[in-house]
Parts: structure tokens; C-alpha cells; sequence
């Protein structure tokens, strides 16, 4: 891998004029996801899920991983400090728990973005983490999943995840660790959100967002499920106080 590959740099600016040409099926929404968008936007944008995890289990879990070697540098930039460290939970076939975990390095290495529902082999790391067997157990399959810690100074910058409804998953995120408002700060369409820590939560990531840490080990695990009228029925099924 050179550095270029190594940091991700490779960014391409699209004509969505000339995609649209090529392949109309890529941008213009299916009649299933304006049905399934319509039904999300009752959630609004941070909704919290019925799972409670384990927080001794986490820490026993993380340390496990560390043990192995699991934990790699989470989307390193050239000239730019950012200290994150992922686990992939969620692959690609013969993916291992150190392989690329963000998009934008995978495309600059292999020269083209799968979709996030693509990553949906478990590597090893799946049955290590059984501070979350019972949440993955629900919704799986799932799509690109990674466990990430942010320590102190760590930052995601303002992005959006998703520009088209046509997103084939939906955002699933876990706070764990050190992980509460006080030390990791996220904000959702200029909004500071507020989460329970523990906890696991809807995110619109098709809103503009972004987080910073303040302290070391804010641990998070970063979720695709399938946008699936299916996996749309199980999330309202385990919506948190709404019954």
C-alpha cells in the first residue's frame, strides 16, 4: 500500500449529470426507498433503540481485542492528527478484524466504493464482542460495521454520509467506554444531541454531522443494517419508550 492508498487521499469529484446518463437506476429513488425514507422520518433524526450494553463486558471485550492485535489507526491523514483506532465487525469476504475499515481508503486502494450492505460477512471479531451479541443477533445481517475508539482530541469533521435516498443502509451507533455528552460531543443538522450511554441509537447520517472527543476511550460501534422494509419493522420493534 503506498501513502496515498495508506491515507486515503484519493477523492474524485462526480459529474451526477453524466451518472445519471449512464445508469438511471444508481441516483433515482425505487418506489421501496421513498416508502422506507417516508417511514424513517418519523424517527427524526436520533432515536434511542431498547438495547442496554453491558459496559464491564465492553471494557472486557475491548481489552480481548487489544490483546490480539485487532485495533489499526481509523482513516489516517496526511498532515492531520487524529487519533481513532477500528475493528472491522462487518467485511467483505476474507475480510479480518485489521482490514480497511473506512470507505474512502478501500476506494483509494481498490479504485471503487462497494455499498456499505456489500460488508456483510462477520470477521472474528463478531463473537469476541459479547457485550453486543444480543444486538447483533437481531438485526443481522448487517452491512459495514466497526468498532472505533476516539481518545482525547480525536474528531470526526462535518460530513454527511449519504447525498441520495437511494443510501442502500441505515445508521446504527453504540456509545460505550467513556462515551457520554461530556466527553464525546455530537452534533446532528447544527443540533447538539444528547444520548444515554450504554445505549444504542438511530442516526440520520444523511444529515450533516460531526463529533469531537475530549478524553481517551470513547468507544462507539458504527452500524449498517440493509434499508429494508424488514429491518425498518424490527427497528420500530425495539424502539426505547414507545410502548
Amino acid at each position: 500500500m503506498n501513502d496515498d492508498d495508506f491515507h486515503g487521499d484519493n477523492w474524485k469529484k462526480y459529474d451526477f449529470v453524466k451518472v445519471d446518463e449512464k445508469d438511471p437506476t444508481k441516483l433515482r429513488p425505487s418506489q421501496d426507498d421513498i416508502i422506507n425514507e417516508l417511514q424513517l422520518l418519523t424517527l427524526g433524526d436520533w432515536f434511542p433503540l431498547d438495547f442496554r450494553i453491558n459496559q464491564d463486558q465492553w471494557r472486557q471485550d475491548k481489552e480481548l481485542m487489544r490483546s490480539l492485535d485487532y485495533w489499526r489507526p481509523f482513516q489516517p491523514k496526511k498532515g492531520v492528527m487524529n487519533d481513532r483506532e477500528s475493528v472491522l465487525v462487518y467485511g467483505l469476504e476474507g475480510d479480518t478484524p485489521t482490514a480497511t475499515t473506512g470507505l474512502s481508503h478501500f476506494e483509494s486502494k481498490y479504485g471503487y466504493k462497494p455499498k456499505e450492505s456489500d460488508f456483510n460477512v462477520p470477521t472474528e471479531a463478531r463473537d469476541k464482542v459479547k457485550s453486543l451479541k444480543t444486538f447483533f443477533d437481531w438485526f443481522e445481517p448487517f452491512g459495514r460495521t466497526f468498532l472505533i475508539t476516539l481518545n482525547q482530541g480525536g474528531f470526526y469533521a462535518r460530513h454527511r454520509d449519504h447525498w441520495w435516498i437511494t443510501r442502500d443502509t441505515i445508521r446504527l451507533i453504540g456509545f460505550l467506554g467513556n462515551s457520554n455528552p461530556s466527553n464525546l460531543q455530537w452534533e446532528v443538522d447544527g443540533h447538539i444531541m444528547s444520548y444515554m450511554p450504554g445505549h444504542i441509537y438511530y442516526v440520520n447520517t444523511a444529515k450533516i454531522h460531526r463529533l469531537s472527543s475530549w478524553v481517551h476511550g470513547c468507544d462507539m460501534v458504527v452500524c449498517n443494517i440493509p434499508k429494508t422494509w424488514t429491518n425498518i419493522l424490527k427497528l420500530f420493534n425495539v424502539l426505547k419508550n414507545t410502548h
